[in-house]
């Protein structure tokens, strides 16, 4: 039987220097208060002109999973925020995730 999924994606362009973003990364999620609420963040990945902060962990049965993606670009740095929930319970909780990641773009944005 197949298992019911949610997903969302979120992208955004700051003019801030892509340096500036991905040292502040580097000293960790904790730096930021916008990325406290999913508290399960992996050690950031980095190559080829991003960074990629992901987190993972099964919550109430079911399995959350996303990234944030800080990329290179032209005009500064690109932001982008993947996210997914799979299983039964992921209609109870993925309200849960919504409220967690609800404009955490913009709030990340507002504390560098």
């Amino acid at each position: 039987m197949k298992r019911p999924v949610f997903s969302f994606e979120a992208e955004l362009l700051t003019d801030a220097p892509f340096d500036h973003v991905a040292g502040r990364l580097r000293e960790g999620s904790a730096a930021f208060k916008c990325l406290r609420p999913l508290s399960i963040w992996a050690a950031p990945e980095e190559g080829q002109g991003r960074l990629v902060l992901g987190w993972a962990r099964t919550l109430a049965g079911a399995d959350e999973s996303g990234a944030l993606i800080v990329s290179t670009d032209p005009k500064g740095t690109h932001l982008r925020l993947e996210g997914r929930m799979s299983g039964w319970s992921a209609f109870l909780c993925v309200g849960l995730l919504r409220w967690k990641t609800d404009r955490l773009l913009d709030r990340f944005v507002e504390e560098l």
